[in-house]
């Protein structure tokens, strides 16, 4: 095995990520974070303990072998009467998720396609299900609750912002990050169900679980705001410990959810505040309509009242100028250096100095929709840095940080340039990435290596002399090759000022 990175594994996760060059720019495109892996996952990966499974499957908590790092493994049967379908809901989960830049959503990094099932490799997440969590401490305070809830309604509100309907929200499909203290840091999985959504068309088929579904599913013609209705029920079991809608036996609870129909008055909602009574029944509204969307629920009362925003926002005015300082600084001018800080920011997230700009990225994406505009970054800059006339720098900042060119700065791209880049560029964590582009091992990256990590997935080419180009641009004894020496020191270019 090869030396294991010396940080938390606990909290570590891999990706392969691919580029469209366009013009003088490297795009790194979203839409194809995830690759297809050839081989066997257990040529790559050792299992270590199952952590779940179901009539679909297993999920495993496994270790990289060649670092030592974990993720978790989902596998998912393939079934021989219903292959078509099987794979069509495995094909819809990844290319779904690959579409995701959240913080508050599971990342997908590669998968599988075997004789046997199809393998997605995931983030592995120490905290376990947010239900045994409900289990075992329920009813929670407002504050805890409302913590948890402003994060679920952020990555909703980006989903829907994305036309994406997750359709099967639950405490099960909500695993915990890490707890400080009180304060729970979440990520929503299973993308499974999810759907891109046409927001003009009504869905119709029936997808969910009891005690969540909304009752306009169950009806056969529902949109978005299904989801909303499930937050609904979440919200009042962390609340109660109990759910609104709840029975023995499946068919009744579903009968219940049609009439929508629920009870606040019980000993646990005896001391709650009218805020979180409003927001529940706003939430479980019966006609969608009515109900609240994302937005409007992350905007509703009771967050304010609790002050849910201002508690996991930077407060510390250094780190936001140092952020800033960091972002000012960066304009990778080597393609392939822009290609390795996608791929290290992607893989090493529980570094603390990356969790530590988590918050200042929540400073300046003031809507909590998981992107950061133009207006919103001038906001910061001119009310809490206090700084006046930079409105061209600013221009430019998202020329540059904008990779995917679709006019928002994302977390990713926030992230790669405001980390301090020195944390990046020892020996250690830059043989970790030599070693994902020198995929035989030879100690040199090739022309054919490049090619095949550019344009796996790829519905558009990358020419080879771009592939050329972004070599020679790093290669100085002219061998076409790019050794390790080669590679430590384009990268360390990057901290030059």
């Amino acid at each position: 095995m090869g030396k294991c990175l010396s940080i938390n594994k606990e909290e570590d996760s891999i990706i392969n990520k691919n580029i469209i060059d366009h013009e003088d720019k490297i795009i790194i495109n979203n839409n194809l974070i995830v690759s297809k892996t050839y081989g066997l996952p257990l040529d790559y990966y050792k299992q270590i303990k199952k952590l779940g499974e179901g009539s679909y499957g297993q999920v495993w908590k496994v270790e990289h072998i060649q670092s030592g790092l974990l993720r978790a493994m989902k596998k998912i049967k393939k079934n021989i009467n219903s292959k078509k379908n099987n794979e069509l809901d495995i094909l819809n989960e990844i290319d779904i998720l690959k579409k995701i830049d959240h913080p508050n959503i599971v990342r997908i990094f590669e998968f599988f396609n075997t004789e046997d099932g199809y393998y997605l490799i995931t983030e592995y997440l120490s905290g376990g299900e947010l239900f045994k969590e409900i289990v075992e401490r329920a009813p929670f305070t407002e504050e805890i609750a409302g913590n948890i809830m402003y994060q679920i309604f952020s990555a909703i509100n980006y989903c829907h912002n994305m036309n994406i309907m997750h359709r099967d929200l639950k405490p099960e499909n909500i695993l915990i990050e890490r707890k400080i203290d009180d304060k729970y840091s979440i990520k929503i999985i299973d993308f499974g169900t999810a759907k891109l959504h046409d927001k003009n068309k009504s869905e119709k088929k029936v997808i969910g679980s009891s005690y969540y579904i909304a009752p306009e599913v169950l009806c056969e013609s529902y949109n978005h705001k299904c989801d909303l209705w499930s937050c609904g029920v979440i919200l009042y079991i962390l609340l109660s410990g109990k759910a609104p809608f709840s029975d023995k036996n499946d068919t009744i609870i579903l009968e219940k959810i049609k009439v929508g129909k629920y009870n606040m008055n019980i000993n646990e909602f005896k001391n709650i505040s009218d805020e979180s009574r409003d927001l529940i029944s706003k939430l479980l509204e019966k006609n969608p309509k009515k109900r609240l969307n994302a937005v409007e629920a992350l905007n509703h009362e009771w967050f304010k009242k609790l002050n849910i925003k201002s508690d996991i926002i930077e407060t510390d005015i250094e780190k936001i100028k140092e952020s800033f300082e960091n972002i000012k600084r960066y304009n990778p001018k080597s393609k392939l250096q822009q290609i390795v800080l996608a791929f290290l920011v992607h893989n090493i997230p529980q570094l603390k100095s990356m969790k530590g700009i988590y918050k200042v990225f929540l400073t300046y994406d003031e809507n909590s929709d998981g992107k950061i505009t133009k207006k919103e970054m001038t906001n910061v800059i001119e009310k809490i840095l206090q700084l006046k006339n930079y409105r061209k720098e600013i221009d430019e900042i998202f020329n540059i940080l904008d990779s995917d060119n679709n006019g928002f700065i994302e977390y990713e791209e926030f992230v790669r340039a405001s980390i301090d880049k020195e944390i990046l560029v020892t020996d250690e964590i830059l043989k970790f990435a030599f070693n994902f582009f020198d995929k035989d091992n030879s100690g040199q990256i090739t022309l054919k290596e490049l090619r095949e990590i550019f344009c796996i997935n790829q519905s558009k080419e990358i020419s080879e002399d771009v592939i050329k180009k972004i070599v020679e641009d790093i290669d100085t004894d002219g061998n076409l090759q790019i050794s390790f020496e080669e590679f430590k020191e384009m990268m360390q270019k990057i901290i030059i000022v």
